[in-house]
């Protein structure tokens, strides 16, 4: 069977929380039906904080990226790598910046054709003070973008 090449390179987003798991099911579905290439993307934010070394101690910025970064990619094996078929093309990026805007450069320097993501990921205070990243990479994203909703229960 041939496969249709509608989207040859899919980004799933992934910010670890629940909502992220049930939009990887769905790249990874997508991905293996369509023959494409898995792009799993994680954003590390980073803020410029204007500090002397006395507050990190002996860690700079970028040691401090360098182990968030270390640490997703870690995650991205363990929750999301061991779950892909054997044979499904893949590649992660665990990246540092603003999350929207890293994603949409990100599907732009990819060609990417389909953004996976929750619609929901951060909550409370963290949503307030920083938006919706789905809402805005819908926006300002170069090719279509899929937002999987949580599921209220399970269905049978």
């Amino acid at each position: 069977m041939t496969k249709n090449h509608l989207f040859k390179e899919i980004a799933c987003c992934t910010d670890f929380s629940a909502n992220a798991k049930m939009a990887f099911a769905t790249a990874k579905d997508l991905a293996s039906r369509y023959g494409s290439r898995l792009h799993i993307v994680h954003v590390t934010i980073s803020l410029v904080v204007p500090m002397n070394d006395w507050y990190f101690g002996s860690d700079s910025d970028a040691s401090l990226v360098e182990r968030a970064s270390q640490a997703a990619a870690e995650m991205i094996e363990k929750e999301y790598v061991r779950d892909l078929p054997k044979d499904q093309p893949y590649s992660v990026h665990v990246l540092s910046g603003y999350p929207s805007t890293t994603i949409v450069e990100l599907a732009k320097d990819k060609a990417i054709d389909l953004i996976v993501m929750g619609s929901h990921g951060l909550t409370g205070v963290a949503h307030v003070l920083f938006g919706s990243t789905a809402d805005r990479v819908v926006r300002k994203a170069p090719c279509s973008v899929l937002a999987v909703r949580p599921v209220e229960g399970r269905r049978g």
